[in-house]
């Protein structure tokens, strides 16, 4: 079974765009509690979610997460994504890793995992024909305009030649 672990950005901003479907590239999403207490605050129900994917929804105890916060020499992240970190070490850094948080992505990426981006999930629902081109274009225009994801214009520029390069 195909699974990635996910923190609040992209399962936010897919669903801000109506595109939870892209989800669909792996066949199950781990998501950690502090996770689902962060989509509810923005009107999102896990629960929901699992009409798109698999959701399974893991506790990870204040002593898994905690010293995470405070790695001395690392990026800066927040309890939710001290979570999800904890669940990548936990899955030794086998499983993707789906988060928009900059921070989060160099700590996975420096710990040997891999990171994926609400565009990458995009991209790759692109590639594996889940996405027609012309789908994939609005939704990545989508979340420039319509979601809550920041990127500055040099990210959006390079997005837009990324896109320009795929067949």
């Amino acid at each position: 079974m195909s699974e990635a672990i996910a923190d609040t950005g992209p399962l936010l901003h897919l669903h801000q765009i109506g595109r939870l479907s892209a989800l669909r590239i792996v066949e199950r999403v781990i998501i950690p509690d502090l996770v689902v207490r962060e989509l509810q605050a923005y009107h999102v129900n896990a629960d929901d979610l699992k009409v798109y994917i698999q959701i399974h929804v893991i506790p990870v105890t204040r002593d898994a997460w905690e010293p995470l916060l405070i790695d001395t020499g690392q990026p800066v992240i927040h309890a939710a994504d001290a979570q999800v970190l904890a669940l990548a070490h936990t899955f030794q850094f086998r499983i993707p890793v789906f988060t928009d948080d900059l921070a989060l992505r160099q700590r996975v990426e420096l710990a040997g995992g891999i990171a994926v981006g609400s565009v990458g999930i995009l991209v790759r629902a692109y590639t594996t024909g889940q996405l027609t081109r012309g789908e994939l274009d609005t939704a990545v225009d989508a979340l420039f305009t319509e979601s809550t994801l920041y990127m500055s214009k040099a990210f959006r520029g390079y997005v837009r030649r990324l896109l320009e390069q795929l067949a």
